[in-house]
């Protein structure tokens, strides 16, 4: 017998707070949720909020890298990488990888907002505000997976209906991408209809963190997809419902762990690392090995966080890139983005490393402690300069780009130059250097037409030649293949086209 292509596991909290708010997220106990015994009362409900939060982190907090940033250019393989991602890193995908190529974790937070979406209406609140924020947060959360499916594989299928039936098997065919599009704007209106406000903070829906993934969704349609001018008008609607927030003066405070969940913060997926059980995140590929490092500089100030061992790091162009910019321009982003050290170590001279996620280590001992940032207001400024550029309103799109920019150099209207080009060269390489290592830059160059560009040759499958991703004759290079193991549980899924 086929195994399911959809388990039904959610992860429950005790309900926290008072029953006009959400509470704390941090799950620390797990159980299986049946139909008889769950949906009963309001804490129900929450319990199922917080379960469905859990595994649509437990679905990005290793993936998102792989989707948003492997592929783009600025990483390769660490001191200890053993070329496990060279696939990635080459743009030489096939159905034989099984890094970000697994859809079942996606498809299982979107059963965990389906469960919310057919249950929660039902029960019985005493504040229907929270049964809003609910299914609110249910529509948000689908949304945001929908659309991530959607740019990483295309046609996918489109399931609304949740698996309950421990018994039940489901083997859905893959849908036009089209639908599944349509579905992501589907569910961000309907999420916005449900919430009126900021109130609950940066890790649940807020008014502007679904109308910054609203915005997000409109320009790929516009750009990436060819959707047609009504989607500028859609992206500047959300757009213009974002609170404009002022970014913090120091780009090391957004990502420093005592500051988490800070006013620059729109959405994050919670992390607290002493409170809960979870498997560390991407972040840990990145962290060198103990015995890499001298002991008098593990994991103390002014040395190196240290683990068992780095898989993965910055390619040395990228790493040229940050150091030029920090001396040229005194660019505040770089020493937050890589950082670099000499002699601490017997075995290398430098050991350098991704420094935006490097979790806790003052006690001596490294905890994975960093929230998964998925949007930032930074980003607000730089989905309006990209608007404006797509407008051809190049004096505007400058003024916005500038505002990322006055933070980062310390210097008022850093970029003058308003043609077309120079304003595309400035966006592709402001979202660089301002975004590495937080999973969007792929999508961000995709949206630019600017992956051609940026992203080194690499060599293409069953070739042997080199050429940038534009050289490739698979109409499907920009997606990925679906894994061989999800193909092999579902006969009625076919392979994205191109892709072997």
């Amino acid at each position: 017998m086929k195994n399911r292509l959809i388990k039904l596991v959610l992860l429950v909290a005790a309900s926290a707070g008072s029953a006009s708010c959400l509470g704390d997220m941090d799950i620390i106990q797990k159980s299986k949720i049946t139909t008889s015994n769950m949906w009963i009362d309001e804490g129900d409900a929450k319990g199922a909020l917080y379960g469905m939060y859990h595994q649509f982190r437990a679905t990005f907090q290793t993936a998102m890298i792989y989707w948003g940033d492997y592929r783009a250019g600025t990483f390769t393989n660490g001191a200890g990488g053993s070329g496990s991602a060279d696939k990635m890193f080459n743009n030489a995908l096939d159905s034989s990888e099984t890094k970000g190529t697994n859809w079942g974790s996606s498809y299982t937070t979107i059963n965990n907002a389906n469960l919310i979406l057919r249950h929660v209406p039902e029960i019985p609140f005493s504040d229907e505000n929270l049964k809003n924020l609910i299914l609110a947060n249910a529509h948000f959360v689908r949304a945001y997976t929908y659309y991530n499916i959607a740019r990483v594989w295309g046609d996918a299928p489109v399931i609304l209906t949740p698996t309950e039936s421990t018994g039940r098997e489901i083997y859905p065919s893959r849908s036009p991408r089209a639908e599944v599009y349509a579905q992501v704007a589907q569910d961000i209106e309907s999420a916005l209809t449900h919430i009126t406000s900021n109130a609950q903070g940066c890790y649940y829906a807020t008014v502007d963190n679904i109308n910054m993934l609203k915005a997000d969704f409109a320009l790929w349609m516009y750009a990436a997809q060819k959707g047609g001018d009504s989607y500028l008008t859609m992206a500047g609607e959300a757009l213009d419902a974002v609170t404009r927030t002022p970014l913090l003066g120091k780009f090391a405070d957004v990502f420093d762990v005592k500051n988490k969940a800070n006013k620059e913060i729109a959405f994050a997926l919670h992390v607290d690392a002493t409170n809960e059980v979870h498997s560390a995140s991407y972040i840990q590929r990145f962290i060198w090995g103990s015995t890499q490092v001298k002991a008098s500089y593990r994991n103390v100030e002014g040395g190196v966080p240290v683990s068992s061992n780095q898989w993965f790091c910055y390619a040395d162009e990228f790493i040229g890139e940050l150091k030029r910019n920090k001396e040229q321009n005194n660019d505040q982003r770089s020493d937050v983005t890589y950082m670099e050290r000499t002699g601490v170590s017997d075995m290398y001279e430098k050991v350098g490393w991704p420094n935006k996620f490097t979790g806790d280590w003052s006690s001596g001992t490294l905890l994975y402690d960093d929230d998964l940032i998925l949007y930032r207001y930074a980003q607000y400024y730089m989905f309006r300069a990209e608007l404006y550029y797509y407008r051809k309103q190049y004096k505007e799109a400058l003024g916005e780009l500038n505002v990322v920019a006055q933070r980062a150099y310390g210097k008022a209207d850093f970029y003058t130059s308003a043609t077309q080009q120079d304003v595309l060269e400035a966006l592709a390489a402001e979202n660089r250097w301002e975004f590495a290592e937080e999973g969007n830059l792929w999508f961000t160059y995709i949206r630019l037409g600017y992956i051609d560009t940026y992203c080194p040759l690499k060599y293409w499958p069953n070739t042997g030649v080199e050429g940038g991703v534009g050289g490739s004759t698979n109409p499907n290079i920009y997606l990925f293949p679906i894994s061989t193991s999800a193909i092999n549980k579902n006969s009625n899924l076919r392979q994205t086209e191109g892709w072997s």
